[in-house]
């Protein structure tokens, strides 16, 4: 009971904003006695302070309180094919520091290697010791057992059964989930899913791949393997794909489809993604009918994860959102036009607010509440 109280009491002062002892026992139904034994033993272990005095009400100005920011720190990673996106967050939840490196090897021996070097001079570089990152967060694109940390399957960076958290060397406790679902709890916790209980989150990569919040909860599924919806066929005699079967979802709409379809009319292999956004952005001809061509598998795959999951909102992730205001009509209009109009009533249509930072804000966020878990 006691511990149960000391997390309540936690996540009452993280939620609210200065906060008094006499509110928090009000909101949560406590003696204003154990409130203030366990705001003691917060304050004595630096994670919580106090933050100013309420108003005076004619006697003594009560302490308001909120959370230690410098408590901890989650380091979240996102691993994509072609780069690595590092995130630090505090203890409070907010964002301290981003980073970017390319990756031109996508070996686990080589991801590996680059991680044990990075994660500590990304430490180094805000003044961070190791002793004070309370965990690192790893988000893969890929079939992650959430019981041991192995990654079963990541098509599109070529592993198989790759136990990476083994293969770092970090003291601090490791997470590894898909980066998908990371992303749909880092837009839960800090984008624009806050609000909603039911929500689908795609992302549109190298691959394409869903994360499902249901009931506030991430859905994962009998064996961890939920929201690979990039697999499903939308084509019974389409191009291979990855993972061994025809006409996937994500051989249409994902980025790799889109530097394909480009190269197939014009003869011209762009360099990376960022260049067709880039092309597509400055409203160059040939991107924007490539775009057409992507948006409108996007729409048939959206439609019909909507006719069978009916979501409150679908959020839309990935480098080709940086083009939104070129393809955002698009888009709604062929969700429209694939999806039954019941289920269309309700639905809002959103795009990233955290952009190419979800997934390691969410694989962060996990860490911090594994942290809140442990007090």
């Amino acid at each position: 009971m006691r511990n149960t109280n000391k997390k309540l009491i936690f996540k009452c002062i993280k939620d609210n904003l200065n906060l008094s002892k006499r509110i928090i026992a009000e909101k949560l139904g406590l003696s204003t006695t154990t409130v203030a034994t366990v705001i003691n033993e917060l304050e004595s272990d630096g994670k919580i302070k106090t933050c100013g005095t309420a108003k005076s009400t004619g006697g003594r100005k009560s302490l308001l309180y909120e959370v230690n920011p410098a408590a901890g720190y989650a380091t979240g990673i996102d691993i994509q094919v072609d780069r690595i996106i590092f995130v630090l967050l505090d203890f409070a939840g907010n964002l301290v520091s981003t980073k970017e490196i390319p990756l031109t090897d996508k070996s686990e021996w080589v991801v590996a290697t680059v991680l044990n070097d990075v994660i500590p001079e990304f430490a180094q570089e805000n003044k961070i010791s190791m002793d004070e990152i309370l965990g690192i967060g790893l988000g893969v694109p890929g079939i992650v057992n959430e019981r041991s940390g192995v990654i079963d399957f990541a098509p599109n960076l070529e592993w198989e059964n790759v136990n990476l958290r083994s293969l770092l060397k970090c003291q601090a406790p490791i997470v590894v989930e898909n980066e998908a679902n990371a992303a749909a709890l880092g837009e839960k916790g800090f984008g624009v899913g806050r609000n909603v209980s039911d929500m689908i989150y795609v992302s549109v990569g190298m691959g394409v791949g869903c994360g499902i919040i249901i009931e506030n909860r991430l859905f994962s599924g009998t064996s961890f393997n939920a929201g690979e919806f990039g697999h499903m066929t939308v084509e019974y005699d389409g191009p291979a794909c990855k993972c061994g079967k025809r006409g996937c979802w994500e051989v249409f709409a994902s980025n790799k489809a889109a530097l394909n379809r480009y190269k197939e009319k014009s003869g011209l292999a762009l360099k990376d993604f960022d260049e067709f956004v880039q092309r597509l952005i400055a409203g160059e001809e040939l991107a924007l009918a490539v775009a057409d061509d992507i948006v409108k598998y996007l729409g048939i795959g959206i439609g019909n994860i909507v006719n069978g999951l009916n979501p409150q909102m679908v959020v839309l992730g990935g480098k080709l959102t940086e083009a939104k205001e070129v393809i955002y009509d698009k888009i709604l209009q062929q969700i429209k036009c694939f999806t039954l109009s019941k289920s269309l009533t309700e639905l809002e249509i959103q795009f990233s607010a955290l952009n190419s930072k979800a997934s390691a804000m969410g694989v962060a966020g996990i860490v911090l509440d594994q942290a809140v878990e442990g007090l």
